[in-house]
């Protein structure tokens, strides 16, 4: 995890005979948040003024008997400076809890800051919960809950502030998608997608709109994709991928683009 000031990020295992269990990089399910200090640089300034003095002496002669001495004093200064950078070692420093322990879960950065972490796995059952994480006082409250537990789902900021859960697994991949209202703190079910998936990828697009790719439903890997529409609350089928994958990643490129990679088939990982 990061820091709110920097960047959380939750590191994920996962058996590719099995995507129901997904295991953190700490072996097991856990309450405890670490937060990660990346290095950081200060600067020490060391000037150094050094002066230097030259006297010289004139001597004047009036008459045979009258001698008088002039000093004349000239002073001049010199200014070095020196910057000495040093960096500070990285470290890890422990957080609030959450109030439950989860995993498979989906962690969002609401456009106030704060965290939104939505269901997951228990060890014991899948979760409809959510909590928010105050990244000002590193505490962790509970807000409103989902209408269906889910763990392998996925969320998405949308440019109105709202966060979009889609899909997901209760053993069974889910179709159906909810929305979090910030500012209400509740949650509202909106259009079901077209084909129930669970491990898929959710791309917010320059427009708003919503792109889902791929994931698995139930034993079958998907190559669908589809669009949500946040101003109408529906889904419409778009192009298929050339390849079904699942536990793929999704990136949106500056031309507006989405580039596809990686992933799973059944049974063997995909370099494509």
């Amino acid at each position: 995890m990061w820091t709110a000031q920097n960047a959380y990020v939750t590191v994920l295992g996962i058996d590719e005979n099995d995507h129901d269990n997904v295991f953190a990089v700490t072996l097991s399910l856990l309450l405890k948040f670490v937060a990660f200090a990346p290095k950081k640089q200060e600067t020490t300034t060391i000037t150094t003024i050094v002066t230097s003095s030259t006297t010289t002496t004139t001597i004047t002669s009036t008459s045979t008997t009258t001698v008088s001495q002039t000093t004349m004093v000239t002073t001049s200064t010199s200014t070095s400076t020196i910057t000495v950078t040093t960096t500070q070692q990285s470290q890890w420093l422990t957080t609030d809890s959450m109030n439950n322990a989860r995993s498979s879960h989906t962690a969002s950065v609401l456009t106030n800051g704060d965290v939104l972490v939505t269901g997951g796995w228990s060890g014991r059952s899948y979760l409809n919960t959510s909590e928010l994480y105050n990244a000002s006082t590193e505490t962790w409250t509970i807000t409103g809950s989902m209408y269906n537990p889910r763990d392998i789902h996925r969320a998405s900021v949308l440019t109105n502030g709202f966060v979009l859960v889609t899909g997901g697994s209760t053993g069974d991949s889910l179709n159906s998608a909810e929305l979090y209202n910030p500012l209400t703190r509740t949650w509202t079910t909106t259009g079901d997608m077209n084909h129930a998936r669970d491990g898929h990828t959710a791309s917010v697009l320059a427009d708003g709109k919503v792109f889902v790719a791929g994931g698995s439903n139930n034993s079958y890997r998907l190559n669908s994709a589809e669009l949500y529409d946040p101003s109408t609350g529906t889904w419409t089928i778009t192009g298929s991928m050339n390849h079904a994958r699942y536990y793929h990643t999704a990136s949106v490129l500056t031309n507006g683009k989405v580039l596809v990679s990686g992933g799973w088939d059944v049974g063997s990982l995909i370099s494509d």
